[in-house]
């Protein structure tokens, strides 16, 4: 017996151990190896760790989703917690049941197509019917009634051969595509080309696209699994995404289609290796306009993350190598303006030498104006040819056109620098009014333009980011979600001429007054002129400016996206995370960013600047900042994820003095590996040349070959299944162990481009914490 009961011990023993959460050990070669499933043991007390996962984990994100009713009176909204219609007036809330929606799946809730209203009663929507008998009836015309909430739906009998490339607002009206001959029939698909233009995103960032209630978050899930999904051609997913784009495989017909008769017409045929830049309709869908550019290396099979080749068209285009003449971007872009009901054609193609990229962007109320939005090709200093990549676009610009198109006039500002990642967006809101939204400096805000008067001119009164904003259609008043970093999103409405400010909602407001932040705005002035603005982040109870004080320094991934003044608490951006734990953080755009001017912007890679220019503006900052008292040496960390993480590293190498302690995370390291084997328009573009022709430029710029002059202690965080290769990252940390310098490298398993799981991202942020307390004193 007694064998038996030391065996039950051992049992019970093993049962608890495996409950219990992992115990850090002494890591070999200071690596740490999380698995989310089984986090190590905390590493704060009890009550910061339950702080930190108040903060990342209670944020509920309202986003308006369809236009305002045509009475003013609501909008529809979604969340993480709901869906619902928001009173406008009051800021109450009529919930719609996810289970209402039976059989369908209402497609703007995957990010594709527009929710419309049909008329003062009705909001509409393309939907999917899961319990389609055939193919052909996969598409419904989805009805909901703002009273009853109702849901009610008609089929859309599309033509078995067709897939969808733009909807109307009444949804009776489609602009198609005739499926490739070659594509089989019964599978759905429409045989396009999917492409990569531009790294993805951390996986914070992906997680944090669309907020939705884990019951549509289902719904949106087996819409996108089903094959009609597939016949949803070269639709773009929301107003900031542009990771991927569908090209057509061969040249193919355009159709309009009828869903009241069934009727389909032929329109036009459009080149093989099409891609959509934009598409528009009048608000009586009389009126289409669409906008198409051709596709480098239409034939290329090989892998967009495969490195770069020296005789692909990208490649030749990206190091400013081929001739506008012979670039298919530019020779293929047509915009066209269609009338529906005599089916006649207007085209709008590029004019001049080097002209820009032309994409349809909205119609005036009046149905008789059309805004057009202008991507610039970069010119960069060195660089024989402009580029044409819409990635690296240098700036955009707006432009009128009449229905014959005639250009009736332009809109240029600095507002649109950047074009790519100032992420513009343009809203006719009467015939000679616009509200466009783009980035300026770290916030992204509303402004009226007046195209009579010129009169170009901000709405908001505060500092932070407007997002989704809708305008009414009586009152002269904007709708919108508002964040900063130290607010949480919330909805409000403001008037046109930026007055009577009225909240709507009041998710987070424990969760604001739980974080407790101060903002504060700072300016800089570098030797050479240049301006940088920027935002410091501190626990309320601190004073501006600070005196003597723990200081991070945070850059944004990339290159070239916007460093944008919005709440977010993961590590990859930790906005409200580091000075909610009493770390102040600061954010300051620098070359290469939007918000500032298209020169700043191509600075980063002018020349030889490339792995330089942003981080010597860093390094200059920080030197001002300690100067004047706010922080001193010994305090000062920095921290950052992707091309952040790159910025972090060739900090250290080029500044081994100035920053005490590191965090970089997700980080590219190695430019040689990754001009061969990564992304294959990313360090052609940056650098210039291949590294054969400048091997010490490649080196210079590359940290894991100057880890040698490392001094910082480096806290490293890196996913096991990250597209940039986790050894790269751990070859720099061993460098860095050998030499006796203070590293700590966690290894995430499972995790990606940054910390999709929330165990990940609590643990993660227990050790971000930690160690900037431990090396900033």
């Amino acid at each position: 017996m007694a064998p038996q009961r030391w065996l039950l011990a051992l049992l019970i023993l093993a049962c608890a151990a495996g409950l219990a959460p992992a115990r850090a050990q002494a890591p070999q070669n200071n690596i740490v190896v999380v698995d989310p499933d089984r986090p190590p043991r905390n590493l704060l007390s009890d009550e910061e760790v339950a702080r930190i996962e108040r903060l990342q984990t209670e944020t509920v994100t309202p986003l308006p989703l369809s236009p305002v009713s045509p009475d003013d009176q609501v909008v529809l909204v979604v969340s993480d917690e709901q869906l619902g219609l928001l009173n406008l007036r009051d800021g109450s809330s009529l919930a719609i049941d996810p289970e209402r929606f039976g059989s369908f799946a209402p497609l703007p809730l995957s990010g594709f197509t527009r929710f419309s209203w049909l008329d003062g009663r009705t909001l509409g929507a393309l939907a999917i019917n899961f319990a389609a008998a055939r193919p052909e009836e996969s598409f419904v015309k989805l009805r909901i009634d703002r009273e009853t909430l109702a849901i009610s739906a008609e089929p859309i009998p599309l033509p078995a051969d067709a897939g969808i490339v733009s909807v109307a607002p009444d949804l009776d009206r489609y602009l198609l595509v005739v499926r490739p001959p070659t594509t089989p029939a019964d599978t759905g698909t429409m045989g396009l080309t999917r492409i990569q233009v531009s790294r993805p995103d951390p996986g914070a960032a992906r997680a944090a696209a669309l907020p939705l209630p884990p019951g549509l978050q289902r719904r949106v899930a087996l819409a996108r699994a089903n094959p009609a999904f597939e016949r949803l051609w070269m639709l773009q997913e929301g107003e900031d995404d542009a990771t991927t784009a569908s090209a057509t495989p061969q040249t193919l017909d355009l159709l309009l289609f009828s869903r009241v008769d069934g009727s389909a017409r032929y329109l036009t045929t459009i080149p093989a290796a099409s891609v959509l830049a934009g598409e528009t309709w009048t608000s009586d869908s009389a009126r289409l306009a669409f906008s198409l550019y051709g596709l480098l290396d239409p034939e290329k099979a090989r892998f967009t993350l495969d490195g770069a080749l020296l005789s692909e068209q990208v490649y030749r285009d990206v190091t400013g190598n081929l001739a506008p003449a012979e670039n298919p971007i530019l020779q293929h872009n047509t915009t066209y303006i269609v009338d529906w009901a005599s089916g006649q054609v207007q085209l709008l193609r590029p004019q001049d030498a080097t002209p820009p990229i032309l994409a349809a962007a909205a119609w005036a109320p009046d149905q008789r104006t059309l805004l057009v939005k202008a991507w610039h090709p970069a010119r960069l200093k060195g660089r024989r040819y402009p580029i044409y990549t819409p990635q690296f676009s240098e700036r955009s610009s707006y432009r009128f056109y009449d229905l014959a198109g005639t250009e009736l006039g332009r809109l240029e500002s600095d507002l649109f620098s950047s074009g790519a990642f100032a992420s513009a967006a343009a809203e006719f809101v009467s015939p000679d009014e616009i509200i466009f939204r783009a980035a300026r400096g770290t916030d992204r805000h509303p402004y009226l333009y007046n195209r009579v008067s010129g009169e170009l001119r901000n709405l908001a009164d505060r500092a932070g980011s407007y997002y989704n904003v809708v305008a009414t259609n009586q009152s002269r008043e904007i709708v919108f979600m508002f964040s900063s970093f130290s607010e949480p999103p919330e909805l409000y409405r403001l008037g046109w001429d930026g007055r009577g400010l009225t909240r709507l909602t009041w998710f987070n407001e424990e969760l604001r007054q739980f974080a407790n932040l101060r903002q504060d705005p700072v300016r800089f002035t570098l030797r050479d002129g240049q301006v940088r603005v920027g935002v410091l982040i501190q626990p309320a109870s601190a004073p501006f400016p600070p005196r003597n004080a723990p200081l991070v320094v945070w850059q944004e991934g990339g290159p070239g996206r916007a460093m944008v003044n919005r709440w977010l608490t993961n590590v990859e951006n930790p906005y409200a995370l580091l000075p909610a734990l009493g770390l102040p953080l600061l954010v300051t755009p620098l070359a290469g960013r939007a918000g500032y001017t298209p020169a700043s912007f191509n600075a980063l890679v002018d020349g030889s600047n490339f792995g330089a220019k942003d981080i010597d503006e860093q390094a200059e900052i920080v030197r001002q900042v300690i100067a004047q008292g706010w922080t001193s040496r010994g305090k000062v960390g920095i921290t950052g994820c992707s091309y952040g993480g790159y910025f972090v590293l060739q900090s250290l190498v080029r500044h081994p003095e100035l920053y005490t302690a590191a965090n970089p995370q997700c980080a590219f390291v190695d430019l040689v590996t990754d001009w061969t084997r990564g992304y294959d328009r990313l360090v052609p573009y940056l650098q210039g040349l291949p590294p054969y022709s400048i091997p010490e430029e490649y080196r210079s710029d590359s940290p894991a070959y100057n880890a040698g002059r490392i001094q910082a202690a480096v806290l490293t965080f890196h996913g096991s299944q990250d597209f940039l290769p986790i050894i790269q990252n751990e070859n720099l940390h061993l460098q860095l162990v050998n030499r006796g310098v203070a590293a700590r490298m966690v290894k995430f398993l499972g995790e990606g481009h940054g910390l999709s799981e929330p165990a990940s991202q609590r643990y993660a942020a227990q050790e971000q914490v930690a160690w900037f307390r431990t090396y900033l004193k």
